[in-house]
């Protein structure tokens, strides 16, 4: 699968689920002081989480072009670290929670519809004392020893 293949199915899940599609912004924020940078997908959408503006629609996916410096040091030296790339997210601003955010996720990666990966493996991470997190991976099929319990895993 292409990279563009992954971001047309994404997004085409998405709007399916019912998401409007939120074109990539500018990597210099607008109206945000707090950021040098679009850091995230969801940085533009700030907006419309603190209240400031009202989206047309209260589900919404981007894939978001974003540059971090934050962990620059380990740039070239993993696989995994880069200043830039494209973050895809879906968000709900007031619609839909965790238990529903989750379904959507494991739809999309499992199902032969979309991206057809395979359950074995996949792993997934939660926070520590988020049992519903928790049980909800379990009831969708997932092992308890692919579940992984991460302090840092609060968002």
């Amino acid at each position: 699968m292409t990279s563009q293949e992954i971001r047309k199915t994404w997004l085409n899940y998405f709007k399916d689920k019912g998401h409007a599609i939120a074109p990539s912004a500018s990597l210099i924020p607008v109206d945000d002081p707090t950021l040098l940078w679009i850091n995230a997908g969801v940085a533009p959408l700030k907006k419309y989480f603190d209240g400031r503006e009202t989206p047309k629609s209260r589900r919404i996916t981007n894939i978001q072009k974003s540059i971090r410096t934050n962990d620059i040091d380990n740039v070239g030296k993993t696989a995994r670290h880069h200043t830039f790339f494209e973050m895809m997210g879906n968000f709900s601003v007031g619609d839909y929670f965790k238990k529903e955010a989750i379904e959507f996720g494991f739809e999309l990666l499992t199902s032969p519809k979309y991206f057809n990966m395979p359950l074995d493996k996949l792993y997934m991470t939660y926070y520590p004392t988020d049992l519903e997190t928790r049980d909800t991976w379990l009831k969708l099929g997932v092992s308890e020893d692919h579940l992984i319990p991460v302090e840092g895993n609060f968002w």
